[in-house]
């Protein structure tokens, strides 16, 4: 059954660590963007794209360039929530291949019933923004930060309502919380041989 609501992709990295185009990485033979767009499409009725550079993506609908370039993951979400066509938006990054839907279902639910302006998840010391849901209501605190220089995603999430869930539930839908795991580094990619066999 498909979640009311958008979710988004963030194609826009730079990339320095990995040493090449993340949108290029390839499971089986197959990108694994289009797998996570796959993924995804399971669950939400739109699944958009954002990057620096449309020409990267040329074969895909539903891309955006970002408003602001060269504003990390902050100008990138504030492009995916004014080109989406829904309420709220689940945003993601194109190197996160572990997709937990029953836990996105979760966050979602939440949402539903709290209208908060964004939920995202505690990971140790950490806040993960980038697996994390974010209503259209905070694009003006995107904008005015945006235009104001100020891109770190916390400062801009701080000035709305917004739900942190705490570690220890996010591990009921997913022990090692390998959901959020990323790839950065060419060794990180272990993280794909281990999961799909490639």
């Amino acid at each position: 059954m498909k979640l009311l609501g958008a979710s988004a992709i963030l194609c826009g990295g730079k990339s320095t660590r990995m040493g090449f185009d993340k949108c290029r990485i390839k499971v089986k033979n197959r990108l694994l963007l289009d797998i996570i767009i796959e993924k995804l499409s399971q669950a939400f009725e739109e699944v958009i794209l954002v990057t620096n550079d449309k020409g990267r993506l040329y074969n895909y609908k539903n891309v955006f360039v970002d408003e602001y370039k060269g504003c990390g993951p902050a100008g990138g979400i504030y492009t995916a929530l004014l080109n989406s066509k829904s309420k709220y938006l689940f945003v993601m990054g194109c190197d996160m291949p572990l997709i937990n839907l029953e836990y996105i279902t979760f966050m979602k639910g939440l949402l539903n019933e709290n209208k908060y302006d964004c939920i995202l998840t505690q990971k140790g010391n950490w806040v993960e923004p980038l697996y994390a849901f974010y209503s259209i209501d905070m694009i003006p605190l995107f904008k005015r930060s945006l235009e104001e220089g100020r891109y770190k995603l916390f400062d801009i999430i701080g000035r709305g309502k917004y739900l942190v869930i705490e570690e220890k539930v996010a591990r009921h839908f997913s022990q090692d919380l390998e959901m959020f795991s990323n790839l950065n580094c060419v060794s990180d990619l272990e993280i794909l041989k281990n999961r799909f066999e490639v």
